[in-house]
């Protein structure tokens, strides 16, 4: 299974990348994502990595259940550490940028704004 390095895309091009559940959920999250930085013109990368080594290896955490999904803020509410890093995790060139919870449409703009 192949692990994505994260590290600035090249060209000047930062990379993003979604680590999350299978879960269909995400896909809409992603799909927010590449369509936000089309629309701002953004020279980025963008990946989903849903691998659990790779989730692992950079301390994020999952407790999506796979075969029901109550929705991120129902199933993180119960959490006893609220500030882990828990799926799903949007980063930017290898910095954490939202987790727990996908971010509202003018939060993820803002964030992506940095990088123009």
């Amino acid at each position: 299974m192949r692990t994505p390095r994260e590290e600035i895309a090249g060209n000047g091009a930062v990379k993003l990348c979604l680590y999350a559940s299978a879960c269909a959920r995400n896909d809409f999250y992603l799909q927010r994502v590449e369509e936000e930085s089309r629309e701002l013109g953004l020279r980025c990368t963008v990946e989903k990595i849903t691998a659990e080594d790779a989730v692992a290896a950079l301390g994020f955490e999952s407790v999506c259940q796979p075969s029901y999904c109550p929705g991120c803020r129902a199933n993180h509410a119960a959490l006893e550490d609220k500030d882990g890093l828990y799926l799903p995790v949007l980063t930017g060139n290898g910095k954490p940028l939202f987790w727990n919870v996908p971010p509202s449409d003018d939060q993820l703009r803002a964030a992506l704004e940095q990088y123009l």
